[in-house]
């Protein structure tokens, strides 16, 4: 099971969640490319006895995707204070927790990372963190953005002018008295509230600030707030994302194989919750929509909504279950179709990740889910066990190379690949270069007992004629025929397959299947491409002395090392040919006269 979910596991960046066999969340971590980082988890040499003893408890991952690893650090260390993980704590480097530690003893206080008991000095505690780098993060903000000091007491005793935190613009000095004591206590104030996670507090009180500062004409002192508010919009929550919103659910809903996966993407007081999983099988086979429609108003009956609920869809009774909830929790509360902006690229995100969560539960359900949705679709006789697909290259009409790939319910079977040389076809004769490999490779296929249940051309109706030709000659029956078309200006969207009677079959395929099949085709086109590439590098290796008679590899390279390259054994004497290690006099008048002649 695990190895069907790391294959399917995604490279964008985001958090990982390690399930145990309860599905308790035992660990919670985060990575640029979840998939490299989950993957080394179970394929590197692991020294560490407690990290051995997660992966042994390890019966499930999920992930979340994220925008970016900044995001995701900040939701990872949410969703840790959230769950307590097991390991996490475990597998910790420190010996205890780190805090963020605001000393209120002192009349200017200091904020600095602290590790201890909480009980050893009087202050603010927030924590504890897992991560120390959490910590580190969080307190460069403050730092940028409320400019409060990091120094220690007898160090700020001591100034007697300011340090380079007040230079970099990242302390307001109150060491020298640069900032009065009231205001100070603001920055602290804020500070503690950015701590919290109350951050449409903090813009909204700014946002008052700077307006009255403005009307006051105090241009410079308002540009100050502006640029405070800027950091927490731009830096703590990066651009269209959701948490740029204080209270919201963003739901999708992802469809395949009877299988479903609804997800709730929660954000509160502007943080990132995580999310809300939810599988089952359509037993009832209602439409996607309906199915949301049940979902949520089964759902919010039970759990308190926030004031936007965004969706992918209209809802048929949106306007009435909105009215309800309203009602029932004593505030308004809209249902938003994500069909504008930002909602549209909120739900984007979302839906990735929804999409990305049923490729992992169809891989641990169905061993065969890779031509499930085909078969399905396509409703053939028989099931379909492979697929073989061929496709030809060329360089400007040269170095014609022909490639025939081969898929089982497993994935690829790369042992059944094969690689054809087609110089002896004219350059221009696309579909004599099709019907040359397609007859040569079903040839032995019949010899061999093993003919595919689909054969896909990279082409439309000249290419599936070819097809058509070769199944007459050979006299083949029950192999389907089908053609996959590059769309308007070669988008993956707009791709259409043909079937042997050259009638579009597109609307009837689900985009898991069309997928399936573009994976196939963009898998036969690398590797006639790559054919190619080799051959048309091989050639332009070639020289002049390929063609020397007694000239082999050994004598060819000492030539071409001797002289620096080609252009210089064609311009050197005879005597310098002679001087060359291994060639003689009798020799070098063989290679001397022949370039000469050429």
């Amino acid at each position: 099971m695990i190895k069907k979910i790391l294959s399917n596991i995604t490279t964008k960046p985001g958090i990982y969640q390690m399930l145990d066999s309860q599905s308790n969340i035992i660990y919670i971590g985060k990575a640029s490319n979840l998939k490299k980082r989950v993957t080394s988890y179970f394929t590197k040499h692991i020294d560490s006895i407690k990290t051995s003893k997660l992966i042994e408890n390890v019966n499930n991952i999920k992930v979340i995707i994220t925008k970016n690893e900044e995001e995701a650090l900040i939701l990872e260390n949410t969703l840790i204070k959230k769950f307590k993980p097991k390991y996490n704590i475990l597998l910790r480097d420190d010996k205890s927790y780190p805090y963020i530690y605001i000393d209120s003893s002192h009349q200017y206080p200091l904020i600095k990372f602290y590790r201890g008991l909480k009980t050893d000095k009087k202050g603010y505690y927030f924590g504890p963190y897992t991560q120390v780098n959490t910590v580190r993060y969080m307190l460069n903000l403050i730092q940028k953005i409320f400019k409060v000091r990091s120094c220690e007491n007898t160090y700020f005793s001591n100034r007697k002018k300011p340090c380079l935190q007040f230079q970099i613009n990242r302390c307001d000095a109150p060491c020298m008295r640069l900032i009065s004591q009231k205001e100070y206590k603001e920055s602290i104030e804020n500070s503690i509230l950015f701590l919290q996670g109350k951050n449409e507090s903090l813009i909204k009180e700014f946002t008052i600030k700077m307006e009255l500062l403005s009307n006051q004409r105090k241009y410079e002192k308002a540009s100050i707030f502006r640029d405070k508010i800027s950091m927490i919009r731009n830096i703590v929550k990066p651009k269209n994302t959701i948490e740029s919103q204080s209270e919201l659910d963003v739901i999708t809903i992802s469809e395949r194989n009877d299988y479903i996966c609804i997800d709730i993407f929660m954000t509160r007081e502007g943080i990132n919750l995580g999310n809300k999983n939810f599988e089952f099988k359509n037993t009832n086979t209602k439409s996607p929509l309906e199915l949301l429609n049940s979902f949520i108003k089964q759902y919010y009956l039970t759990n308190i909504p926030p004031f936007k609920i965004i969706i992918p869809n209209k809802l048929q009774d949106a306007s009435v279950l909105a009215n309800f909830l309203s009602k029932k929790y004593k505030k308004k509360i809209k249902l938003i179709q994500g069909t504008r902006k930002p909602y549209v690229s909120w739900l984007k995100i979302c839906q990735i990740n929804t999409d990305n969560r049923l490729d992992i539960l169809l891989s641990t359900k169905d061993k065969n889910h890779i031509f499930y949705t085909l078969n399905k679709d396509l409703k053939f006789k028989e099931n379909i066990n492979n697929i073989i697909c061929f496709d030809v290259s060329h360089l400007s009409g040269a170095n014609m190379k022909g490639s025939s790939v081969w898929f089982s319910n497993n994935g690829t079977q790369k042992d059944l690949y094969r690689r054809y040389n087609l110089n002896h076809i004219n350059k221009s004769d696309d579909y004599e270069a099709i019907r040359y490999i397609i007859h040569k490779r079903l040839s032995r296929l019949i010899e061999e007992n093993n003919l595919p249940t689909i054969l896909l051309v990279d082409g439309g109706k000249g290419q599936i004629t070819q097809a058509n030709k070769v199944m007459e000659d050979l006299h083949i029956t029950e192999v389907n025929i089908l053609g996959i078309v590059k769309g308007h200006k070669r988008a993956p969207d707009n791709d259409r397959v043909l079937d042997s009677d050259f009638i579009d079959i597109t609307s009837k395929l689900s985009i898991h299947s069309i997928r399936v099949l573009q994976k196939i085709r963009d898998e036969a086109h690398r590797f006639a491409i790559t054919a190619q590439r080799q051959s048309h590098q091989k050639k332009q290796l070639q020289s002049k002395l390929d063609y020397v008679h007694g000239i082999g590899k050994k004598r060819k390279v000492e030539l071409l090392k001797y002289f620096g390259g080609i252009q210089g054994v064609i311009k050197s004497s005879l005597e310098e040919l002679s001087n060359v290690p291994g060639i003689n006099e009798r020799l070098a008048n063989v290679i001397y006269n022949y370039l000469q002649e050429k």
